[in-house]
């Protein structure tokens, strides 16, 4: 394939390039892009600038509907041509695009339409970058959409009613389709089809969406390109044979593709196909050929020169990545076509997750290996369902009883897709953990598989080709994050949570949040697989709040579903226990997860790092849990770490064994002013302390007061609500600190 006499092919590869560079050492584009440093690798002792909290103010925004989502409590509207201003000091808040929520009534969006103009009173906030390593960006997940920012409402006026006719007839059709289909189906089923045809995933099953993804058939959840070409080429068809001339199904049908993308919101997959097909017909019209790689080129130059942001989202990369490797492996597949239909399915299957492995280890960090085996199974039923679904759904609308027993057959292909998942997953080694593999590695492995298809086309040297693609497999599943030693204090919220890497050893010192939900879902466990890692060996809890344990808690719970082990949890040895302290341990113990104990003088030793109990001990007389709080004296080579856990001031006057200097003091009790007495810091004498408090918490952490004692003795602060996780590396020199969240 010739890709320089196509111009839009090299257009679009240097729009790529230009983005890129542009994000990367230009625009902010948010967090994780490719091309960054991997965390903790900067100089020693460098404190980052800091980040400024979320901006919450009180605002007041004018604007237009321009889509209203459906979401599982209550609608969400998205406002276009926006002016927001802060109420207080009249000042404008730069914005063109806002996501508003409803603050208390879930039906204050209920009378809204499509192109009203509405007057909203309540809270705007900016969106949050993510804090740690793997773990969800709002900002440039929304940033990619184009939209500036939130507002929670507390009241709406709508000052003009006109509204725009299409958009709302076509959202009015979706709500009435996705009601109809609840009436015919069950729930799970319903929800199904209505993330499938509908676009509409507030309805989706969180349970089958999980098994989906993680069998990877996730892509027949969304509004996919498989799913446009599968109607597309159904209608015109139809219109061809049956209806009307060529030229007329080709107008017909690429009309009907544009209002089928909006009438599901336009994903970036649906934009994509409609593009692609689009020209195809045209092509036809006009009596020319079609050229799929101009026609895929064409359509990224389209979504890229609109949301430029797009470039870094999972979605684009996926949809664009499955495209080229079905046109990179298509002469393959040509040389082949006498094969049987088996192969040559498996065959398909098997290049479209070659060339998208990379990408899902980029945004996942896991694969299943299995997942060629799934679509081959899979994949012959989709268009059948695609059409059974559709013809129901429109059925219903004039004839319920007819457009219920039509998708009943539905149900049945849910059922066995459903079937495969379960026995794909039960299968052993079906999820690999492999971690985010760096940008050389994944240039690397593009080049190779390009290069081993060009070997193979030019000499038909098939061991080699096929060799070459199991070695490239291999290698993908063999890589893991190297590192000796590295100390992290997560970003957490309002809670606690630090995690520490010795070699192949993972220990984390608590897990939890007031303020985040789920936080060992979607902070924790992101983290680790992250860094490749499927084992937690030990999890020393400091003390029973649930925002040192709760996150614990979700990752014992999910040992199977999430595939991260807990080899054992390690709790203060007390005497007198509280009610939460021995509610852990049962739950502990129903999980299987060991319990041990440790009190003041006990040491954990693993090669060169050592974990020291300076406090409790058994008899010790507490008034509050954190009285009792676990304190480690962690040491590595020439790195000391001292962890407290919310020992406070009673607490830290037990504390015998604190000599200074420590290279990194974990502040107890989240910087609270009953903490971090001057007596105990100026033993201590830490160089750096790092400070877990959520942004805008109701306690006022960290105190001023402590803030000051700190500074006083010339400690180096970081906080993470700051500067996002903080992490110490080892080097020959020292510890060397660095903060997530980079400007």
């Amino acid at each position: 394939m010739d890709v320089w006499r196509r111009p839009l092919f090299l257009i679009f590869m240097t729009l790529l390039a230009f983005v890129s560079v542009w994000y990367h050492w230009v625009g902010d584009g948010g967090r994780q892009l490719p091309g960054q440093k991997l965390p903790g690798q900067e100089l020693p002792g460098q404190e980052l600038p800091r980040q400024e909290p979320p901006v919450q103010q009180p605002a007041e925004c004018v604007g237009r509907v321009e889509e209203i989502q459906v979401k599982a409590s209550a609608r969400v509207l998205v406002l276009a041509d926006v002016h927001v201003k802060n109420t207080n000091s009249n000042e404008r808040i730069p914005c063109e695009k806002i996501l508003i929520f409803h603050s208390k009534n879930q039906h204050l969006f209920d009378d809204s339409r499509p192109g009203n103009q509405l007057d909203i009173r309540g809270t705007y906030a900016a969106f949050t970058r993510a804090g740690n390593p793997g773990e969800f960006d709002e900002r440039l997940y929304y940033q990619s959409r184009g939209i500036d920012g939130k507002m929670f409402a507390e009241s709406v006026t709508v000052t003009d009613r006109r509204c725009d006719r299409l958009r709302n007839a076509l959202f009015m059709l979706r709500q009435q389709a996705a009601e109809h289909l609840f009436a015919a189906m069950r729930e799970d089923d319903a929800g199904m089809l209505c993330a499938m045809l509908l676009g509409e995933k507030a309805y989706l099953p969180e349970e089958e969406k999980e098994m989906y993804q993680r069998t990877g058939i996730g892509h027949m959840l969304v509004i996919s390109g498989l799913h446009i070409s599968l109607l597309a080429a159904g209608l015109f068809y139809f219109l061809r044979s049956y209806v009307m001339p060529m030229k007329g199904a080709v107008i017909v049908t690429i009309a009907f593709l544009f209002l089928y993308g909006q009438f599901t919101g336009f994903q970036v997959a649906a934009v994509r196909a409609v593009l692609m097909v689009s020209c195809s017909l045209f092509a036809r019209y006009a009596g020319r050929s079609y050229d799929p790689l101009s026609a895929l080129s064409l359509s990224g130059i389209v979504t890229i020169a609109l949301e430029p942001a797009q470039l870094f989202q999972c979605g684009f990369l996926l949809s664009y990545t499955a495209i080229g490797g079905v046109l990179l492996f298509a002469p393959v597949m040509e040389k082949s076509r006498n094969r049987s239909k088996l192969w040559q399915s498996v065959f398909f299957s098997a290049s479209v997750f070659a060339v998208t492995m990379p990408v899902m280890l980029w945004f996942y960090y896991e694969i299943c290996p299995y997942s060629v085996l799934a679509n081959v199974l899979v994949l012959p039923f989709l268009s059948l369902l695609v059409g059974i679904g559709a013809a129901g759904c429109i059925v219903s609308f004039f004839w319920p009883p007819g457009g219920a027993f039509l998708l009943t057959s539905a149900h049945y292909i849910l059922e066995f897709y459903e079937f495969v998942c379960h026995v794909i997953l039960s299968l052993p080694f079906s999820r690999v953990v492999t971690g985010r593999p760096p940008v050389w590695c994944l240039v690397a492995y593009y080049v190779v598989l390009v290069l081993a298809v060009r070997l193979y086309l030019k000499w038909d040297e098939r061991r080699w080709f096929y060799a070459g693609a199991a070695l490239l497999f291999l290698l993908c599943l063999s890589f893991r994050p190297r590192m000796g030693f590295l100390y992290t204090q997560l970003d957490v919220g309002q809670g606690d949570c630090a995690c520490l890497f010795y070699g192949d050893t993972t220990i984390l010192i608590d897990g939890g949040s007031s303020s985040e939900k789920e936080i060992g879902n979607y902070t924790i466990q992101k983290f680790l697989k992250y860094y490749g890692r499927t084992r937690i060996d030990f999890v020393f809890l400091s003390h029973s709040d649930a925002d040192h344990t709760n996150g614990v808690e979700e990752l014992a719970a999910n040992q199977d579903k999430w595939g991260i082990e807990v080899g054992g949890v390690v709790m203060p040895e007390i005497g007198k226990k509280d009610e939460r302290y021995e509610s852990l341990v049962s739950l502990f113990s129903k999980w299987k997860t060991p319990v041990y104990t440790m009190e003041k003088g006990e040491r954990f030793c693993l090669g060169e790092l050592s974990l020291e109990c300076l406090h409790p001990f058994p008899d010790y007389e507490w008034k509050s849990e954190n009285d009792y709080s676990l304190t480690l004296d962690i040491s590595y080579r020439n790195i000391r770490i001292l962890s407290m856990g919310d020992l406070e001031e009673e607490g830290e006057q037990t504390l015998e064994r604190v000599k200074g200097p420590y290279d990194l003091l974990k502040v107890g009790h989240h910087g609270s002013k009953t903490s971090s007495s001057p007596g105990f810091l100026h033993e201590a004498a830490p160089r750096h302390a790092v400070i877990s408090a959520g942004r805008d918490n109701r306690y006022g952490h960290p105190a001023p007061v402590t803030i000051e004692k700190l500074e006083q003795e010339g400690a180096c602060i970081w906080s993470t609500m700051e500067q996002g996780a903080v992490f110490l590396r080892w080097s020959e020199a020292g510890g060397k600190i660095s903060g997530y969240l980079q400007q």
